[in-house]
């Protein structure tokens, strides 16, 4: 293949360089998923022997699963808190772009700070929130303080409460993360199109509406999918705060994998609902991302 023919079509160029490292993951991770979806078929628990060892048991595993109400409720629950959490952080995360794009003094400064929750490891952050929300902590003080009454509250002993602090330490972490997406997609918008809506007169608000967001559909797009898929996998806030408690009220499905996987050593059930959601999720993703593709 001639140099010309190299620069007039670079996409044959990337996907020739991105080859040996495609070949490199396949390598590395075939093995490994060929191997998950054999244990999948089986009942094999390590406590009875090795994976070769295990009965195979064919659809059994899948079958089961359908009616198995802690793995419907913990699915359930986690596409309860994924649709809150990544809905609520999109809204205040591009009203606090839009706020901040334009320029004011002390404009890097709240930036700076509107990010830090980002940067704190997520056991951490659930770990401060649950001392903030203990029945003797700030949250019940604050309230006492508000109200006049004494608020002592045990937040983490319902399951309403308790799910309420997990949804609010994950808005608290990764909100900055949709902010962080939006406002560098709004200050790299071309102004050509901007400054021709203010010349004709549109207001500002119009302005933004109707030229700046159809602009931006690609980065809100990629913010949602992210977050989600991040959201989905949610454990760390859940394991420090609650561990899935009281009772099952709060078990996500990463919790839930957990505890049959390390403390039932069920791996072959385990196995097959990971790869189940796995696929699910994948399908998901590449039906959502087909606007991504279109526009590439």
């Amino acid at each position: 293949m001639g140099l010309k023919e190299w620069t007039s079509n670079p996409g044959k160029f990337k996907n020739l360089l991105a080859m040996p490292v495609q070949l490199l993951m396949n390598i590395v991770a075939m093995p490994a998923f060929i191997l998950a979806w054999y244990v999948a078929f089986t009942n094999w628990r390590p406590i009875r022997g090795d994976w070769w060892q295990a009965d195979f048991i064919f659809f059994d595993n899948f079958i089961r699963m359908f009616s198995d109400e802690y793995f419907i409720g913990a699915i359930g629950r986690t596409l309860f808190i994924l649709v809150v959490v990544v809905s609520i952080e999109f809204l205040i995360g591009f009203g606090l772009a839009y706020t901040l794009s334009g320029e004011f003094l002390g404009k890097k400064v709240a930036i700076t700070a509107i990010l830090l929750p980002m940067m704190v490891v997520p056991a951490v952050g659930g770990f401060i929130f649950y001392l903030m929300f203990l029945q003797t902590g700030p949250v019940n003080a604050l309230i006492s303080l508000i109200t006049g009454t004494e608020f002592t509250l045990a937040w983490f002993n319902y399951p309403g409460t308790a799910l309420l602090t997990i949804m609010l330490t994950d808005i608290w972490q990764w909100t900055p993360f949709m902010f962080l997406i939006f406002i560098s997609s709004m200050l790299a918008l071309p102004p050509d199109p901007i400054n021709a809506a203010y010349v004709l007169g549109a207001s500002r608000a119009y302005t933004f509406r109707r030229v700046a967001i159809p602009m931006l559909r690609t980065p809100i797009l990629i913010a949602i999918i992210l977050r989600s898929i991040e959201a989905f996998k949610i454990f760390d806030y859940v394991y420090v705060m609650t561990q899935g408690g009281p009772g099952y009220t709060t078990q996500t499905i990463s919790i839930y994998l957990y505890e049959f996987g390390f403390k039932y050593a069920r791996f072959g059930y385990v196995t097959a609902q990971s790869l189940l959601i796995m696929v699910t999720m994948g399908i998901v993703a590449w039906y959502a991302s087909k606007p991504l593709r279109g526009a590439g």
